[in-house]
C-alpha cells in the first residue's frame, strides 16, 4: 500500500505540475496577444475535453468501484471482521483488502479526474469572461 501511496502522490504532483505550466503558458500568451491567446485558450481546452472524454469510461468505472466499496462497508462491521481475524478467515480478509485497494486506486483516479474538469471549467470561465468583455467594449 506505501508504493501506492506513493504513486498517488507522484500522479497528483505531475498532474498539478503540468496543469500549473499549461496555465502558466497560456496566461503568458493571453497576455500578449489577446486574439491569439484565445485561440490558444481554445485549443487548449480542445485537448483536456478530448482527455476527459477519453478518461470518461475509466471515471465511470472508478466511480461504480467506489459505490460498491462503500455498499459493501454497511454490511463489513468491525465484529465481523474482529471475528473473521479471530478464526483466521484469510479468504475474507484477503477479499476485503484487495477491495480496499480497488477503492483506493479508482479514488485516486476520480481526484485526476475531477482536476481536469476543473481545469476545463477554469478555461471555460476565462473564455465566457473574454466574451463579455469584447461584447461590452464593442
Amino acid at each position: 500500500m506505501g508504493l501506492q501511496i506513493d504513486k498517488f502522490c507522484e500522479d497528483l504532483r505531475l498532474k498539478l505540475t503540468n496543469i500549473e505550466s499549461g496555465l502558466h503558458s497560456l496566461k503568458t500568451k493571453m497576455e500578449g496577444k489577446a486574439q491569439q491567446g484565445e485561440q490558444e485558450v481554445r485549443n487548449h481546452l480542445d485537448t483536456i475535453q478530448r482527455r476527459i472524454a477519453q478518461d470518461h469510461a475509466k471515471a465511470s468505472a472508478a466511480r461504480a468501484e467506489i459505490k460498491a466499496w462503500f455498499d459493501n462497508k454497511k454490511t463489513v462491521t468491525a465484529e465481523k471482521i474482529a471475528d473473521w481475524k479471530a478464526k483466521r478467515e484469510m479468504s475474507h480478509l484477503q477479499n476485503r483488502a484487495d477491495q480496499a485497494e480497488r477503492y483506493a486506486q479508482a479514488s485516486i483516479d476520480v481526484a485526476l479526474t475531477a482536476l481536469d474538469e476543473a481545469e476545463q471549467a477554469t478555461l471555460e470561465a476565462w473564455l465566457a469572461r473574454e466574451d463579455s468583455n469584447s461584447a461590452k467594449s464593442k
